[in-house]
């Protein structure tokens, strides 16, 4: 990974000239779905190769990027989502199907980045679960050694609840008083910072009012029933265009 500047550091931290609020809409599960996410404009899509209801094969994802590229579509950055994979697992997935980006939970590898960048080029995200009883935790002070362990193998932290069964995805808020303390941290590291974790349309902003995020990841919150809902899509996206500029003052807030 290239060295981060000092100059990229301030950035990031607050300095400098402000970017626009990054969405990625995660849990790409068909052709048509990623078609019409695609149209809609965000930074991102995710696909899911963790267990779970929107998991897809590598060898699909690669046949819907391969199709929309013929179409002539301008794909956003692609993320392959994991939670805390074996070493093969992600590299059967990345010698499958190419992709920009993994996220993943390390806690169980804590040298799994410093692979995977030695093996593919790709970025990685590395997913920080939020647990309840967080602000000024045990959870925390083990989360900021590993990121200060891993900071020149990872290119960006995400933030996502907590939980149990798979780390990550629950669908659910987290206590946002914690973002400042991640936000600082991310600054410091030169490291981008998303926050994921039962966002919506309607409550995006109010994340967004509470001071400055790199980027915003949803997936059930932009669905009905269980699919991807692409009026939810486009209306999630909308309000997070509408932050773009947002400024580092206050500290928000959302319930776990």
């Amino acid at each position: 990974m290239t060295e981060v500047t000092e100059d990229a550091r301030q950035e990031r931290a607050g300095g400098g000239h402000e970017q626009a609020t990054s969405v990625k809409i995660c849990g790409v599960t068909g052709l048509e779905t990623a078609r019409e996410i695609v149209g809609a404009g965000p930074d991102c899509i995710g696909f899911v190769f963790a267990p779970s209801r929107r998991r897809v094969s590598p060898a699909d994802a690669r046949g819907w990027l391969a199709r929309l590229e013929e179409e002539g579509a301008k794909l956003p950055l692609t993320v392959g989502v994991f939670a805390r994979p074996r070493r093969e697992e992600v590299d059967a997935v990345l010698t499958e199907v190419r992709l920009d980006a993994v996220q993943l939970i390390a806690d169980h590898d804590p040298d799994l980045p410093a692979w995977l960048k030695r093996r593919h080029e790709v970025q990685v995200w590395l997913t920080v679960p939020i647990a309840r009883a967080e602000p000024g935790g045990s959870r925390m002070a083990a989360a900021e050694a590993m990121l200060r362990r891993m900071r020149h193998c990872i290119d960006a932290i995400l933030l996502d609840t907590h939980d149990p069964s798979q780390g990550g995805g629950s669908g659910r808020t987290f206590d946002w008083t914690v973002i400042p303390h991640y936000r600082s941290l991310a600054g410091e590291l030169g490291l981008l910072l998303y926050a994921a974790g039962g966002l919506n349309p309607d409550n995006v902003g109010t994340l967004l009012a509470g001071g400055r995020i790199d980027g915003v990841d949803v997936s059930s919150g932009v669905e009905t029933e269980g699919i991807k809902d692409i009026r939810k899509v486009s209306a999630f996206i909308e309000r997070v265009r509408a932050y773009g500029t947002d400024t580092d003052e206050g500290n928000g807030g959302g319930a776990a």
